[in-house]
């Protein structure tokens, strides 16, 4: 497994273990599964998820100005958080020009072999599951 957190305009590897997750309230989360599919869900729902070995999570406090489209692209290219998240920073920079420091922003992925439960996550957000739009943009 593993876990990568922007918080304050920084990565850290670190930060999921020392709590820093429970503390933020996300308004959009994604699991990309082991079908192949990204998937946005509830917090609540994703909290009970478990993820299987080629599985990651997703979850994003503030506007992070990435498609879904490319949060796929992105972990299909990677499937390790830290190039996952580091990867969508870059797009997210190059449309808005710099890094807000309120934007906050956990990766987890299993590897092979691992199976780990996400109940560690609080439920405290509630994001509304809405439509997704199909894009080309890259």
């Amino acid at each position: 497994m593993s876990e990568c957190f922007l918080i304050k305009g920084k990565i850290d590897d670190n930060a999921a273990s020392q709590g820093g997750v429970a503390s933020v309230d996300y308004n959009d989360t994604y699991v990309f599964d082991a079908s192949g599919n990204l998937k946005q869900m509830s917090a609540g729902v994703l909290a009970a998820y478990r993820l299987q070995s080629g599985e990651g999570e997703l979850w994003i406090s503030g506007n992070l100005d990435v498609t879904p489209f490319e949060i796929e692209l992105e972990f299909r290219k990677t499937g390790i958080a830290r190039n996952w998240l580091e990867n969508l920073i870059v797009r997210h920079v190059t449309r808005q020009r710099f890094l807000d420091e309120s934007l906050t922003i956990f990766a987890r992925t299993a590897e092979e072999g691992t199976g780990i439960l996400c109940a560690d996550i609080p439920s405290t957000a509630q994001p509304q599951v809405s439509e997704w739009r199909k894009t080309n943009e890259l």
